[in-house]
C-alpha cells in the first residue's frame, strides 16, 4: 500500500490546495467575445485612462519598481491612483469564482483594519473573470462586493481587461490566486506569495525592519524553481502529444541538477522509463540505484515496491526487484507497519504464493488503525481468502 504522495509523470499540472488557477476558469476570447469585447469600450477610472493597452512586461523580483495601477473601475473604498511614498500597499489579485479567494477576504479586512492607523492600504483587484464581456465582468464583481458587506472592507477593482495581470501576476511568475504583492513605501515589491502567509513580512515592512535583500535571494530561488518545475510541466505535456518522452527525462534531469533530487521525482523518472518508454532495462537499472540511494529508507521502498505490484502493467513488472524492495522495507519496520505488510502481502499474491500472501495479510489487519486504510486491508484478507477457496473449489471440481 503506499502511504506517502508520489509525483508521477501525469501528476505534473500542479495546482496549490489552497490557490486557483487561470486555466480552471479563465474566460475565452472566441471571434464572436473578441468582436464584443472590441466594441464594448473599456473606460478606466481616473487616471489611469493614460495607461497603454499594452506594455512591455518584464520579470519582477523584490526590490524591484511595482508596476502601474490599470484597472478599469474601483468598485469600493475609493480610486488608488499610484503608490504615494511612505504607505505600504498590499496589492492581492483574486476572482469571484475562486473559493481560496473568499477563504481570504476576511483576513484582509482584520489587516486593513489592524494597520488603518499606520499607514497600510489593501486593494483587492479581480482578475481572469470567466464572464465574457468587461462589462458583465465589472457587473458581477460590483454584486459580488455588495453581497460580502462589511466582510469586505478595503479597496478594490477590477482588471482592466488583462492589464493587471498580465503586468503583475505574469511577470511575477504568479499562476495561482489568491496572491499578494506588498508594495513599501519606497514603491518597491518587498513580498509576494499567498495572502495567508504574509503577516510577518507585512509587519516588518510596515516596522522598517523587512530585510529586502535576504527575501530577494529566497524569493529568487523559489520563483527559480517554479519556473523549471513548469518547464517540466510543459515537457509532459508535448510528451502526451509527441509520444517522444526523452524531453521530459531531460526536463527532470535538468531541475535534479539545479536544485537537487526529489524522490518524486526521481519516480517519475522510472515510471516515464518503465511505462512511457517501455524501456524496462533502463527503468530497473535506474531503480536499483535508487534502492542502493534509498537502501535504508522504508517508506521509499515501499512506494516503488508498491509502484510496480498495483500501478504497472503485468507485462512491465519484475516482480522479484518489488519482492526485494517489500522484504527490505519490513525489515527496517520490524514487521509492524500496516501499510508496508501490506505491500509485502500483494508482492506474494502477485507471485502466486496464496498462503504467504493471506499470512503476511493477516499480519497487516493486526497492525492496521481504524479508518479508510485498516478498512482497505481487511478488504484486502477477505479478498484473498475468497479468491483462495474459489480456487480450491474450482480444482476440487
Amino acid at each position: 500500500m503506499r502511504t506517502t504522495l508520489m509525483l508521477s509523470a501525469t501528476a505534473l499540472a500542479i495546482v496549490a490546495v489552497s490557490a486557483c488557477t487561470q486555466s480552471q476558469r479563465a474566460y475565452t476570447k472566441t471571434a464572436k467575445d473578441a468582436a464584443v469585447i472590441a466594441a464594448t469600450p473599456i473606460a478606466p477610472s481616473p487616471p489611469n485612462a493614460a495607461l497603454p493597452a499594452t506594455t512591455e512586461v518584464k520579470e519582477i523580483s523584490l526590490g524591484d519598481a511595482a508596476p502601474a495601477i490599470g484597472v478599469a473601475k474601483w468598485v469600493k473604498g475609493g480610486a488608488v491612483s499610484g503608490f504615494e511614498p511612505g504607505t505600504v500597499y498590499v496589492m492581492e489579485f483574486w476572482a469571484t469564482w475562486c473559493g481560496p479567494c473568499r477563504v481570504s477576504i476576511p483576513h484582509l479586512t482584520e489587516l486593513q483594519a489592524q494597520y488603518a492607523d499606520k499607514g497600510v492600504e489593501v486593494i483587492g483587484c479581480a482578475i481572469w473573470q470567466r464572464e465574457d464581456t468587461q462589462a458583465d465582468r465589472e457587473a458581477a464583481v460590483a454584486k459580488f462586493v455588495a453581497e460580502q458587506g462589511d466582510k469586505m472592507n478595503y479597496h478594490v477593482a477590477i482588471d482592466n481587461d488583462r492589464w493587471m495581470a498580465d503586468n503583475w501576476m505574469t511577470p511575477a511568475g504568479r499562476r495561482g490566486i489568491p496572491s499578494a504583492f506588498i508594495v513599501n513605501g519606497e514603491g518597491q515589491v518587498a513580498w509576494v506569495g499567498h495572502p495567508s502567509s504574509m503577516d510577518e513580512a507585512l509587519a516588518q515592512v510596515v516596522d522598517g525592519s523587512w530585510d529586502i535583500a535576504a527575501a530577494k535571494a529566497e524569493h529568487d530561488k523559489e520563483a527559480a524553481g517554479t519556473r523549471a518545475m513548469n518547464r517540466m510541466g510543459n515537457a509532459w505535456r508535448k510528451a502526451n502529444e509527441s509520444g517522444d518522452w526523452d524531453g521530459f527525462l531531460t526536463a527532470i534531469e535538468e531541475y535534479m541538477d539545479e536544485f537537487g533530487s526529489a524522490t518524486n521525482l526521481q519516480m517519475a523518472k522510472f515510471d516515464t522509463l518503465l511505462t512511457k518508454k517501455n524501456d524496462t532495462a533502463a527503468a530497473y537499472a535506474y531503480a536499483e540505484s535508487l534502492a542502493k540511494e534509498y537502501w535504508d529508507d522504508s517508506q521509499f521502498l515501499n512506494m516503488i515496491s508498491w509502484t510496480i505490484l498495483d500501478e504497472t502493467p503485468e507485462e512491465l513488472q519484475d516482480l522479484d526487484y518489488a519482492m526485494q524492495c517489500a522484504r527490505r522495507a519490513n525489515a527496517l519496520t520490524e514487521g509492524k507497519d500496516a501499510a508496508i505488510l501490506d505491500t509485502l502481502a500483494r508482492a506474494y499474491w502477485e507471485q502466486g504464493n496464496t498462503e504467504k500472501a493471506i499470512a503476511w495479510q493477516g499480519k497487516a489487519v493486526e497492525h492496521a488503525e481504524e479508518g479508510a486504510m485498516g478498512a482497505s486491508i481487511r478488504a484486502t484478507l477477505e479478498e484473498y481468502r475468497g479468491a483462495a477457496v474459489a480456487t480450491v473449489d474450482t480444482d476440487e471440481e
